[in-house]
């Protein structure tokens, strides 16, 4: 778990990035903070739950697997919390059933890893300016 604080304040709304293969979950939590985002990234659902509770989530970016919880579930929980909020989920796994199951959750956008920053970055984009 950790936080990235960028240099230019984009209020007190964060970008969660939940990922078991704590490496990517760095990566991307890093291309955020250095697009002027506050990023918090963490393996586990469970805590990124409680930060869902402790902070106002801009957006979230869940693999479907992670250590204690499927993404799927914690983007429910999330949604729970923010029935608005955006949430892009990532998968590794080309299975069409996981994509199914995501998008039943309302999530924005589901991006095959490895994933495309530029891509996912476009879509962030787009949603933000919505």
């Amino acid at each position: 778990m950790s936080w990235f604080e960028a240099s230019e304040d984009r209020g007190d709304r964060w970008v969660l990035v939940a990922d078991a293969d704590v490496e990517a979950a760095v990566h991307l939590a890093g291309y955020f903070s250095r697009r002027g985002f506050r990023a918090y990234h963490t393996a586990r659902g469970e805590e990124a739950v409680l930060v869902g509770h402790s902070h106002r989530l801009l957006l979230a970016v869940i693999d479907v697997t992670l250590l204690d919880m499927s993404g799927e579930t914690l983007a429910r929980r999330l949604k729970a919390i923010d029935p608005e909020l955006p949430v892009l989920m990532t998968s590794g796994d080309y299975a069409p059933e996981l994509e199914a199951a995501a998008r039943r959750v309302g999530i924005l956008y589901y991006a095959h890893k490895p994933a495309d920053y530029r891509l996912i970055g476009g879509v962030v984009d787009k949603a933000l300016s919505n």
